[in-house]
């Protein structure tokens, strides 16, 4: 084999390792931070509820975060600030729409949830 030939075979050997490294990058898992509201679903009939706010921003090397809270045309406001993992239940006051915001002490948001209605029956 000439020295054309081998140096051409290392060039693409080279090439397709890049490829391989850049799409290996590419399905690496970053940290992200977590937040659940339970339940994501009431029932029309059944609201107001209490609903059960569960977060975690650890993954993200955050000590401390804080939860917004807003029903539908609201200003969101701070409901709790804190350790950056909890769970903190409201009071029978939310509604469909009401939406919970995770974020980082600077304001940056982390994660959002909303809670939805659905019929109680089929005349509902």
């Amino acid at each position: 084999m000439s020295s054309k030939h081998v140096a051409a075979r290392r060039s693409c050997s080279r090439t397709i390792g890049l490829c391989c490294l850049i799409a290996l990058a590419g399905c690496s898992q970053r940290p992200s931070a977590t937040l659940e509201i339970e339940p994501a679903v009431a029932r029309r009939c059944d609201v107001p509820v209490p609903v059960t706010v569960s977060w975690d921003a650890s993954p993200l090397g955050l000590a401390w975060a804080q939860i917004e809270v807003n029903g539908v045309g609201l200003k969101p406001k701070v409901w709790t600030a804190g350790p950056s993992k909890g769970s903190q239940q409201t009071g029978a006051w939310a509604e469909d729409g009401f939406t919970v915001t995770l974020r980082a002490m600077n304001g940056v948001e982390l994660a959002r949830r909303t809670l939805t209605t659905v019929p109680c029956d089929s005349n509902d």
